[in-house]
């Protein structure tokens, strides 16, 4: 008989997703979906990853990489609905207190 296998309770990036843009309800772009989290215990997403566009990245107060694009996590309380774009329920005012540093 075989040994079950464990299951690891850390969380899996998942970064082969469709470029989509992430508006916000006051309908401000604030970048591109890039990735997601996925929690390997329950194997549910608990966050997207968003590309910030350079413009929003002072406003919501999130720090920028010298080389690189700035990301964020977006938990996926957040998230209205994806479509061909993905809406989140919140404005770009409120935002910032929600995402995080992936």
């Amino acid at each position: 008989m075989q040994e079950p296998v464990s299951v690891s309770k850390t969380n899996l990036e998942l970064g082969c997703i469709g470029k989509k843009d992430v508006i916000t309800t006051d309908g401000r772009n604030i970048g591109t979906l890039s990735g997601a989290w996925i929690d390997t215990t329950a194997w549910t997403v608990i966050s997207l990853v968003v590309d910030l566009n350079k413009d929003v990245v002072s406003e919501l107060n999130v720090k920028k990489p010298i080389l690189r694009t700035a990301k964020v996590n977006v938990p996926t309380a957040n998230i209205k609905n994806i479509a061909d774009v993905v809406q989140l329920n919140s404005d770009i005012t409120n935002l910032g207190s929600i995402l995080t540093s992936p």
